[in-house]
């Protein structure tokens, strides 16, 4: 593995310390965010959770990457986020949260949904 200085380093954009939590509770596989074609990540990718202060959470590795339009998000892939009981509560959360980063955010509007595994905590 790569030193862990190297790696990218990311933290989640809401409710940061609840989403962790999930994550190291293994409640937690998944992740959604607006598609970047520049910022895709890959299966096997290796990266570290961080706190909203920077520090190390945990080390992940990407097992699969689905990019595809927001209203094609399945409960099956939504409840791998830990986050909501239903569809609904996921789908609102998340409209609201990207609706602040890009006022065009739209059912159409490309995201990219991420499933992973926890490889290391600290």
């Amino acid at each position: 593995m790569k030193n862990i200085e190297s790696l990218e380093r990311w933290t989640f954009g809401i409710d940061n310390d609840r989403l962790i939590n999930l994550v190291l509770t293994g409640k937690k596989t998944a992740t959604t965010s607006l598609y970047e074609e520049d910022n895709l990540s890959k299966v096997n990718d290796i990266s570290v959770l961080t706190d909203i202060n920077d520090k190390n959470i945990c080390i992940v590795k990407t097992k699969k990457v689905i990019v595809t339009e927001f209203k094609n998000i399945t409960w099956d892939l939504a409840k791998l986020e830990g986050e909501t009981n239903n569809l609904e509560e996921w789908r609102k959360d998340h409209i609201d949260f990207f609706s602040k980063i890009d006022s065009n955010f739209n059912d159409n509007t490309k995201v990219e949904f991420e499933i992973f595994e926890v490889i290391e905590k600290f």
